[in-house]
């Protein structure tokens, strides 16, 4: 990498069509991670430039006129791409038009070329644009003078570098960009929620984990499905929680779930049956959707549990004893809805040494969370004292606490743990 001899090529020219011309070229000559030389010129193309590209560069006619033709400056510009590697972004224009130029003199120009947009396009997949402006802004880099040749060829110089980085890495596709690498190595394999940020510093994205170091390594990794993360997240805080459920509860002050059906246990005729019903607040029901499609979906999969084969194909009504098997069934499915005890606490890490983090669950509603140092005697004597921050009938915050007891449940190694609360506050 360090031997090689890297030369930042851009062009403005009248346009971009076949018969376009140079009207202005900066060459950057970069060698051993340094610049070696700068040599920036306008040309005269022998012919007026279009209004629109005198107005996007503030290149004039006048300036034009009285700037050395391109056979002029010919030896001077071969000087410095003579075994060299031309870089430029969209090197098929650049390269492309410098090589028409040496042809009408009669001459050959061979270079082998490094196109900072085609290199962009393989290390770092699914962005909507690949563009100068979009890529630097991409890797944060500002560009002056943009639309005059030395101008952007500092930009692009800046852009290379940052495509050597990934270029030249262990593995052929780019994992993480780098400013992405400085900040991942600063967030800790620890319970939390993490606050991406854009440039302003407004946040974008809140996300809580068991393992935030993990979360924002996945999210952050190089591929399509993260393109809008990639191109917005510019830094990352976080807060640690010790528990992930607090995290998620944190998460919901941002970010409120707000279902839109809901399956419902009915009664019919002394028969109970599920019921898909449009989500209504002061209505409590088992399951939550957001889509209709999934409601219906969760529905099918109830009633086919509670089919019974051996009676599927029998004229006439249910008996008694059959009605009071189906409710049996219906109350057995509806427990995986519910939390396992009306009254449960869970306790876990809390955010430092010696501290415990602690949810309480009162008449199937979570009350709300805390941390202390007391002992877990201390705590299940008195587990509501060591509240912080409570809540009121908060479905996100059942809801996550019922899917997280799931999960807790399946974990091999597990960080926190429950039990019932034989008494109600």
């Amino acid at each position: 990498m360090s031997a090689r001899r890297y030369v930042i090529c851009d062009i403005e020219a009248t346009g971009l069509d076949e018969d376009c011309d140079i009207i202005e070229i900066a060459l950057i000559t970069f060698q051993d991670e340094k610049v070696f030389d700068v040599y920036e010129t306008l040309i005269n193309p022998l012919k007026p430039i279009p209004e629109f590209i005198s107005s996007l560069t503030a290149i004039t006619n006048r300036s034009l006129k009285e700037a050395p033709k391109f056979y002029e400056v010919a030896d001077a510009i071969r000087m410095r791409l003579d075994g060299s590697v031309f870089v430029s972004h969209n090197t098929e224009f650049d390269l492309g038009l410098l090589k028409k130029k040496y042809g009408e003199m009669g001459q050959e120009l061979k270079v082998k070329n490094f196109c900072t947009l085609k290199v962009a396009q393989h290390e770092i997949p699914g962005l909507t644009n690949y563009n100068l402006d979009a890529l630097c802004s991409f890797f944060n880099i500002k560009i002056i003078d943009r639309h005059r040749a030395i101008g952007d060829a500092r930009a692009t110089l800046e852009l290379f570098k940052e495509l050597l980085q990934l270029r030249f890495k262990t593995y052929t596709k780019i994992l993480y960009l780098p400013h992405h690498e400085k900040i991942l190595k600063k967030i800790p394999a620890k319970a939390g929620i993490l606050y991406f940020k854009d440039q302003s510093g407004k946040v974008i994205r809140f996300e809580s984990s068991f393992n935030m170091e993990k979360t924002a390594r996945e999210l952050l990794i190089a591929k399509a499905e993260n393109r809008d993360l990639l191109v917005s997240a510019n830094s990352i805080d976080h807060e640690i929680t010790g528990s992930a459920l607090i995290a998620e509860f944190k998460k919901l002050l941002f970010k409120p779930y707000l279902p839109h059906w809901m399956i419902v246990v009915q009664d019919q005729n002394g028969e109970k049956v599920f019921r898909v019903r449009p989500f209504k607040k002061n209505l409590p029901g088992l399951w939550y959707f957001k889509e209709y499609s999934d409601a219906k979906i969760k529905l099918k999969s109830l009633n086919f549990e509670l089919k019974d084969q051996k009676y599927a194909y029998r004229e006439g009504g249910k008996s008694k004893e059959e009605v009071l098997r189906h409710n049996h069934k219906v109350d057995t499915l509806s427990k995986e809805a519910r939390f396992p005890s009306e009254h449960l606490i869970i306790l876990g890490e809390g955010r430092s040494l010696g501290e415990k983090s602690l949810i309480v669950i009162r008449n199937n509603h979570v009350l709300g969370y805390g941390y202390t140092e007391a002992s877990e005697e201390e705590i299940y004597a008195s587990p509501e004292s060591y509240l912080t921050r409570r809540f009121f009938q908060h479905l996100g915050a059942d809801l996550s606490a019922r899917k997280y007891l799931r999960v807790l449940k399946n974990l091999r190694h597990k960080t926190e743990g429950w039990r019932s609360l034989s008494d109600p506050c």
